[in-house]
């Protein structure tokens, strides 16, 4: 059947009467016949090209005799699918957080599989407390490709993060508390800190309260109160017109900050909470709030970033020392907006570059040079037929050195064209690593400050970035930078 059915396409205009075309990564094919073919296909032809194909699973032969019948040409037939596996449950980690001294179950598994930043995650704990549940991957149903292999999806697994103060149940599906104190979740494993607690309410008449290590309030932190602590400070509850102060760790609120214009949090490392209105705000490294930021001052060592949910900046000034992020920056009625970031120049760039250009310099002036002197030595060797010994060496190695001059001066000018090149933020230039990303709105009337450079929006702008060069303020679409920064 084979011999025939090679003498039948050698006898045809065409050595690939009709082709099969492997679709959706080997879970169906087609057959196709070219429109300019000279002799249709036979059935031994056809049946030829789907065993070279390998072909054997959830063939129709009803389509194939319809492709041969009809003669159908310059159009793909699909003659064969297979069966697509189902994929199976992915692995859930559920964190178990406290609120009003219940347990509310809360799926981080996304956070936990792409180390995502969980901004007030926390909770307090006891020795032998569960902190997290494992659900398990669990195996989907197999399926079997075109070509008759049997293939599974399973669902992704994901390992228990566990951390300082944490170990993993027998069974493997339990995080457990071997320590009291607060648990969180730092983007890479679930610990536990030691923490000094406050049932309840910090109130009034409890003011001016310090701590010497961490400390937990299970609610909120009442008008007029002023607490301290030398570690971190986590509040289950708002933080109401009250100040607080971390000499060396984080404030993190469950809830919100409701300044009611009198309120100081300042944190030797993050503020984190809700949402933050009508407060002063300072961090040595970042301020982030979930939900919105409104009528407040903020500086920031580092970032400031209000990205998720509403992801609100209205009213007030905020300074943060690299980037600020936000969905939406101001308002139709135009109150009073100010952001702005750092801006550091690249160091003594000017001076950098002006020896760059020296040693540039240099070296084709010995280049030149020592090329003059190679071509001095070569045309008295062609004169005389023969160098004497020290400048038959000489001549050796001064071509080596042109050859290695060569080399080194190619290199350094295209390092300064390719430096010379990278001018905009999408590329990565150091002069603007300093930026304001906006996935939403920025209304008009907000102001624009890069270190001295400044921008007032006189027009609604969507999906914006601001960055810097050299002296002048720019912006251009957010998404492209992002996508440029892959």
């Amino acid at each position: 059947m084979s011999e025939q059915a090679e003498a039948i396409e050698k006898s045809t205009g065409s050595s690939k009467p009709v082709e099969v075309r492997i679709l959706a990564e080997g879970f169906a094919a087609a057959l196709y016949v070219p429109q300019d073919v000279t002799d249709f296909p036979t059935p031994v032809q056809v049946q030829k090209a789907i065993e070279r194909a390998g072909v054997v699973y959830g063939i129709d032969d009803q389509a194939i005799d319809q492709l041969i019948d009809e003669q159908i040409a310059g159009k793909p037939v699909l003659f064969a699918e297979g069966e697509m596996p189902a994929g199976g449950g992915d692995a859930k980690l559920i964190w178990h957080e406290e609120s009003d001294g219940e347990a509310i179950p809360r799926d981080i598994s996304a956070a936990v599989l792409h180390g995502q930043h969980l901004p007030n995650l926390f909770t307090r704990v006891v020795p032998g407390q569960q902190i997290l549940t494992k659900l398990p991957s669990s195996g989907g149903e197999s399926g079997t490709n075109v070509f008759g292999e049997k293939l599974e999806l399973s669902g992704v697994d994901l390992a228990i993060p566990c951390g300082q103060g944490t170990e993993v149940s027998k069974d493997g599906l339990n995080l457990l508390a071997t320590a009291q104190g607060i648990a969180t979740w730092n983007g890479a494993t679930i610990g536990v800190q030691k923490a000094s607690r406050v049932k309840g309410n910090l109130e009034s008449q409890n003011d001016n309260i310090r701590f010497e290590d961490s400390v937990y309030i299970e609610n909120d932190v009442r008008p007029g109160c002023r607490v301290e602590a030398r570690g971190d400070i986590f509040v289950g509850g708002s933080i109401e017109g009250a100040d607080a102060y971390s000499l060396t760790g984080n404030v993190i609120v469950r809830n919100g900050i409701l300044g009611q214009g009198r309120a100081r949090i300042l944190a030797s490392g993050n503020v984190i909470a809700g949402f933050i209105q009508d407060a002063t705000i300072g961090a040595k490294q970042d301020v982030e709030a979930v939900r919105y930021i409104i009528n407040c001052a903020v500086t920031a060592g580092r970032y400031i970033t209000v990205s998720a949910n509403e992801g609100i900046i209205r009213g007030g000034t905020l300074y943060a020392e690299k980037r600020i992020e936000a969905r939406q920056v101001g308002s139709d009625g135009r109150i009073v907006t100010e952001v702005g970031v750092g801006y550091t120049q690249p160091e003594n760039v000017g001076w950098s570059r002006y020896e760059k250009r020296n040693e540039q310099r240099r070296l084709r002036m010995e280049l030149a040079y020592v090329q003059k002197r190679v071509d001095f030595l070569q045309l008295l060797k062609a004169r005389k037929g023969s160098l004497a010994d020290e400048n038959e060496a000489e001549l050796v190695e001064l071509e080596q050195k042109v050859a290695l001059l060569a080399r080194t001066n190619n290199t350094q000018s295209a390092n300064s064209q390719r430096r010379n090149s990278q001018t905009s933020v999408a590329n990565g230039d150091q002069a603007v690593a300093e930026t304001l990303q906006f996935h939403g709105t920025v209304y008009p009337g907000v102001k624009i400050s890069i270190g001295d450079a400044t921008h007032r929006v006189d027009r609604k702008r969507k999906n914006v970035i601001f960055f810097r060069v050299g002296n002048r303020l720019s912006f251009g679409p957010l998404d492209q930078a992002e996508a440029n920064k892959t």
